[in-house]
């Protein structure tokens, strides 16, 4: 029997902003340190809701709300190309930030570097390099829109 995985086709990820502050993923690797949203690959059987749930507790070690889909765009990282992907509003419910056991945190698995969830003030995001630069611009324009 053929136990292929299918290729992954949608990317969800988890906007959770908590006053003045953004829960991000701060990705270090030994040529360069970025930001991106928490979340990953929709597996099969999945819909969105439960994959952002799933990937939030792998990652981040928390529970979330999942609420309305905020964005959306074609991949244009090389190793995704092509994907979709979509960025959700989200609450945190429960858990502890930074205390996710997913694929990234294992031994001997394919992710290079360090992943550090972090919650980020706002306010710091026009400085911060959060990929994608577009969602980085549209967090900001949403949260200043949110105080108005």
């Amino acid at each position: 029997m053929n136990h292929i995985q299918e290729k992954i086709t949608e990317r969800v990820r988890a906007i959770i902003i908590d006053s003045d502050k953004i829960l991000l993923i701060h990705r270090i690797k030994t040529d360069q340190s970025y930001w991106v949203i928490p979340g990953g690959g929709v597996e099969v059987g999945e819909n969105h809701q439960q994959a952002v749930k799933r990937e939030c507790f792998e990652e981040l070690g928390i529970q979330v709300r999942v609420g309305e889909l905020f964005f959306q765009r074609t991949a244009d990282m090389l190793a995704i190309k092509g994907q979709q992907e979509f960025f959700y509003l989200c609450e945190m419910i429960g858990g502890k930030v930074g205390t996710g056991q997913g694929p990234e945190f294992q031994p001997g698995v394919e992710y290079q570097g360090e992943f550090k969830a972090e919650w980020v003030d706002i306010k710091k995001l026009p400085i911060l390099d959060l990929r994608p630069h577009e969602i980085r611009d549209a967090i900001i324009t949403f949260t200043k829109n949110e105080k108005n």
